[in-house]
């Protein structure tokens, strides 16, 4: 799979010559190895529903500006859903339209609690995408799909925010790449903070799992509960609190950074890699209560709480007129190298979190 950054070796699940099943006529069209199918759905919403071969299948959600719903791989679902059944519509906050999914962006004017007249958790998960087109590319691997569109961020007398996405996904590799180029196109300089809210659900997690982000340390925005860990993810109990951090002086390798979830669910480990010079900050959000499960892993370019929410602009970049920068966040599954993909085991198959910790930085994983 072509992508932004280096060289992606190591990441394929499989060894299946793709671009030999079209090339050597043993597949007609290359629909039959990626399809995209257009879907209106009861609700009303616009969704793209990508499945390619050997990767991931994925729900692109057009009138939530070309996130993420639902995501699989080899069977598995990878991504939270929240507890809303429906999304209630305007005039509702943030969080009671929040209905989960792989990726929820926050931004382009805010992405915390609600500032200075900007709603919580800004303008971008709630706004139609535009001028939304598909295609897909014939690669020396097999097939790309790509998907672009416009989400604006717009105010007739005021700012004008555009966020130009792309989303990539090939067949052979386990991995969703989403590329933003964010441009200011109004007369005067802006902010623009901007949060992408990775957020992982069972099975892909399980009880005890941890995500291993190699930092300095990290700050909290509240307390944390006697017995928790930020990056360790306890069993589900009723009633248990939010544990949100902020992880100091992420680094990085080859201007790459990433987080990585250890599961005992699958042979495969959850990865989240981001382009560190635009976006240097990661925030998780582990709340283990019981019917809300979730683990959020969220790449930034802005403070989401603390005193530099104070400054002038939140701590946000400002942009200056015509002005742009591109961010890159990829989400995806790797298995160690010769090992074969599975489905979910029993319980007594599942591996040992222990031994996972103790390991992990003995097996190859690429973040790319």
């Amino acid at each position: 799979m072509t992508v932004t950054g280096p060289p992606s070796d190591g990441h394929r699940v499989d060894q299946q010559p793709w671009a030999a099943l079209l090339d050597e006529g043993m597949v007609t069209l290359p629909e039959a190895l990626a399809s995209v199918d257009e879907a209106t759905r009861a609700s009303g919403d616009r969704v793209l529903i990508l499945r390619v071969a050997g990767g991931l299948s994925l729900d692109v959600l057009l009138d939530r500006g070309l996130d993420i719903g639902a995501a699989w791989w080899n069977g598995i679902p990878l991504a939270w859903r929240s507890p809303n059944l429906v999304d209630p519509g305007p005039g509702r906050g943030w969080e009671d339209r929040f209905l989960g999914g792989l990726l929820a962006t926050c931004g382009p004017d805010n992405i915390g609690p609600p500032r200075a007249g900007r709603g919580q958790r800004g303008t971008h998960h709630l706004t139609r995408a535009h001028d939304v087109r598909w295609w897909r590319e014939h690669t020396v691997d097999g097939v790309e799909v790509h998907v672009g569109g416009t989400v604006a961020g717009t105010q007739l007398n005021g700012r004008r925010v555009l966020v130009e996405r792309e989303i990539v996904t090939g067949t052979g590799a386990p991995f969703v790449e989403v590329r933003d180029t964010v441009s200011n196109r109004s007369d005067q300089p802006v902010a623009i903070p901007l949060l992408y809210h990775v957020n992982v659900g069972a099975p892909m997690l399980r009880p005890g799992a941890r995500l291993q982000v190699d930092s300095d340390g990290h700050r909290l925005r509240h307390p944390c509960p006697a017995g928790r860990e930020p990056l360790v993810v306890p069993a589900p109990e009723a009633g248990a609190e939010a544990v949100v951090a902020e992880h100091l002086g992420v680094r990085s390798d080859e201007g790459w950074a990433r987080a990585v979830l250890d599961t005992s669910w699958a042979d495969g480990r959850l990865v989240v890699g981001w382009n560190v010079a635009v976006l240097p900050r990661l925030f998780t959000w582990n709340w283990p209560a019981r019917g809300a499960w979730v683990l959020g892993v969220e790449p930034a370019n802005s403070p989401m709480f603390g005193p530099e929410r104070k400054e002038p602009h939140g701590g946000a970049p400002l942009i200056g007129p015509g002005e742009e920068f591109r961010t890159v966040v990829r989400i995806g599954v790797q298995v160690p190298r010769g090992t074969a993909s599975r489905s979910l085991g029993s319980r007594d198959e599942r591996r040992d979190p222990q031994r996972d910790a103790a390991s992990s930085t003995n097996n190859t994983w690429d973040i790319r």
